[in-house]
């Protein structure tokens, strides 16, 4: 190939790179200079945009199905507040709009204020495409005013969304909870547990309820359903283009309780009787007077620890936390004035138990021989009780050596007896020259035995803010006096702590779940159950999701020899033979309490009356039943299947308060006839018949006809 015509071959190679480069760049321009606005516009315009919708709640049912809350659809007034700036970009324009709606609402039946919708409307937690909830639960009326005036009420609409319902009113408001606004808080914790890419993920936005407290709170995950979500496809300005098929909300699961309502609606009922019948009190000349204004009463199954029924006085409509409690609201419920009626006391009210304790202090003694052939006193062997008790290796023999009972008398008293009619001097001997200064039992043997049977610590039932109790010791008295609330540390632990224990007084606090649960511990021969609220979880079309088995602790394997003793002493306390227990009058007088079949059905049980300077005497008694009495030539074989403890605070004695509470209920469970409670509907359903019933019998009786 000659020179030339190479030459002519890279110039046209050079030719066409030439031109390759400049389409090249020609095009690049026209991209980057012509077409950039356009194509940054459909590169950012295909946003999808999620809007959720909540989720209907799970159900709450008790053991037998009924439905103890449920959800009812409401209209709810929302703004889109992206729609309504568009319209009213004026901010006074708004707050005209604002005072427009309000009086609407009010006018509506709602009162509501101008201020509380702008103030909702503006709030931050609120995405710019959220409807947001300014008004609950309104007249349907209000959707017709609202939709016939649409440039009046700019980007305001009346929406269907489910509120929490409660059939029964007030009844086991503490043991179900309450609902509320999830506060900022609370969605940043709750979203932080999901996962986001989980299709079924039950993400909260800032207009979700959540559960507060009790089984609302605890069982949350369950209660809660799968939110729905719409899509809307917005373009580069933030204009919807269009809405794109979304996923239907999945309701919650429903919530299966343990608990009876007609067996909680009796224990509610006798417990807030009996505080009014212990404000009716007189007391002596110089003593404090009975405010009986709270208490607490539980009912469980030592078989599997399953509760009951858990009432609480004083009590609150949790139907009233539904949209969001007001300040007043607040006050009321957690003031102490009116005695804070949202704790729970059945297992937030920390109690000395009192006279209740001695079975404890009994269980401890005869666990260790301290009560036996080879300890201090024999099962059988019988005390003198004078009405005092000086413990004789008191150094200085001064009074304070001397501990003393409020019943005097002299009687001679085994073990049994002295649980019979709560011989106190007893088992200060007990604990003085038995566990202390260890001549039998071991260091800190009462607190060991109060440990295994639950006490001191929380019981882990299924329920938020459950306070664990006090078992004293030296480390207990150790921690205080670092803290600065005591002035002795656990070296100064001496006699007369140990003499105090014995009879549940010192700084000993059980809650009444604690206390009732001990007890089934002893019915049941040694079993200490984590207690049950729950039965199962089924999702809302039947299936079930997850059940709930008893829950065992430990298995103290008490031997007959050790819990006969006992439970032959707790039997006596219901009668009236001789010697006469302490709860007899509230198990055999129909006037005080009832006639009950305790030959047939026995109760054993203990009566406790706790005691605090300058205030009334706090009222305790615990039972379960029926059990075997072969003192009356009863043995049936029969296992305990109920355990009752009744709490009332400065309301006297627990042999004439607290025990007819436990025994009026146990009376109607001995004998099987636990009336139906009625539903709210119900019960407007019979007065409302009773009303047409008493106008017809008036129009016969006007016309001299026979109805």
């Amino acid at each position: 190939m000659d020179e030339e015509s190479r030459q002519l071959r890279l110039r046209m190679l050079a030719f066409v790179g030439i031109t390759l480069f400049g389409a090249m760049f020609a095009r690049l321009w026209y991209l980057q200079a012509l077409e950039s606005e356009t194509l940054q516009q459909q590169a950012i315009g295909n946003v999808l945009q999620p809007v959720f919708e909540q989720a209907p709640r799970g159900r709450i049912l008790d053991r037998n199905g009924r439905v103890l809350v449920d959800n009812r659809v409401v209209q709810v007034v929302v703004i889109d507040r992206r729609e309504m700036k568009r319209r009213l970009p004026d901010d006074q324009a708004q707050d005209e709009m604002f005072l427009r709606l309000a009086e609407a609402i009010s006018r509506s039946g709602r009162l509501t204020k101008a201020a509380s919708i702008k103030r909702t409307a503006n709030d931050p937690q609120y995405g710019p495409f959220d409807e947001i909830p300014v008004a609950i639960d309104v007249d349907p009326s209000l959707l017709v005013f609202l939709g016939e005036r649409p440039d009046e009420f700019p980007g305001v609409s009346v929406v269907q969304r489910t509120i929490r319902t409660y059939p029964y009113g007030t009844l086991a408001a503490h043991l179900l909870g309450y609902v509320g606004p999830v506060t900022k808080s609370e969605l940043e914790a709750a979203n932080q547990r999901i996962d986001p890419t989980d299709p079924d993920a039950k993400t909260y936005q800032a207009n979700d309820d959540i559960g507060k407290s009790g089984v609302e709170k605890s069982f949350e995950d369950d209660l809660r359903g799968v939110p729905g979500v719409r899509w809307l496809e917005l373009d580069y300005k933030r204009n919807v283009v269009r809405e794109r098929d979304g996923t239907p909300p999945v309701p919650g699961n429903d919530l299966w309780l343990t608990i009876d309502i007609d067996l909680q609606a009796l224990r509610e009922q006798q417990l807030a009787d009996e505080l009014r019948n212990a404000r009716a009190q007189t007391p002596s000349d110089g003593d404090p007077p009975f405010v009986g204004a709270a208490g607490a009463a539980v009912a469980i199954d030592p078989r599997n620890g399953d509760v009951l029924a858990m009432a609480s006085y004083p009590t609150y409509d949790p139907s009233k936390f539904v949209n969001g409690i007001s300040r007043r609201l607040f006050r009321e419920v957690t003031s102490e004035d009116n005695h804070v009626p949202v704790l729970n006391r059945a297992i937030q009210g920390a109690y000395p138990p009192g006279s209740t304790f001695k079975a404890v202090t009994a269980y401890a003694a005869l666990s260790t021989g301290v009560i036996g052939p080879n300890g201090i006193i024999g099962t059988r062997g019988l005390y003198a009780d004078t009405g005092s008790y000086k413990y004789p290796n008191c150094v200085e023999q001064s009074s304070t050596c001397v501990f003393r009972s409020p019943f005097s008398g002299t009687r001679e008293v085994d073990l049994r007896d002295a649980l019979t009619v709560s011989s106190d001097p007893y088992f200060y001997r007990i604990g003085g020259e038995g566990f202390w200064p260890l001549p039998k039992g071991p260091d800190e043997g009462i607190q060991h035995a109060a440990r295994e049977l639950g006490l001191g610590s929380q019981t882990g039932v299924q329920l938020p803010y459950e306070r664990s109790g006090v078992v004293p010791d030296r480390a207990f008295f150790d921690s205080q006096f670092a803290a600065g609330v005591a002035i002795r540390d656990g070296s100064q632990w001496f006699a007369g702590d140990t003499i105090q224990l014995s009879i549940g007084q010192s700084d000993l606090l059980v809650t009444p779940l604690q206390l009732v649960n001990a007890y089934a511990t002893l019915a049941n021969g040694g079993r200490l159950h984590q207690p049950n609220i729950a039965t199962k979880i089924t999702s809302w079309d039947g299936e079930l999701v997850r059940k709930f088995e008893p829950r065992v602790l430990r298995d103290l394997a008490i031997p007959d020899s050790v819990r006969q003793p006992i439970v032959d002493g707790l039997l006596g306390v219901p009668r009236k033979d001789v010697p006469r227990g302490t709860a007899w009058r509230a198990f055999n007088d129909s006037s005080f309490g009832v006639e009950f079949p305790l030959n047939n059905w026995p109760v054993a049980g203990k009566t406790g009356t706790s005691q605090k300077k300058g205030k009334a005497d706090t009222a305790l008694f615990v039972a379960f039943g029926p059990n075997d009495n072969p003192a009356i030539g009863l043995n049936a074989g029969l296992e305990p299947s109920i355990a009752m403890v009744a709490v009332l605070e400065e309301s006297g004695f627990g042999g004439s308060v607290a025990a007819p509470v436990v025994a009026r209920t146990l009376d109607a469970v001995a004998t099987n006839s636990l009336e139906r409670v009625r539903t709210k509907d119900e019960l407007d359903k019979y007065y409302a018949d009773l009303v047409v019933a008493a106008a017809k019998s008036a129009d016969s009786a006007a016309s001299g006809s026979t109805p």
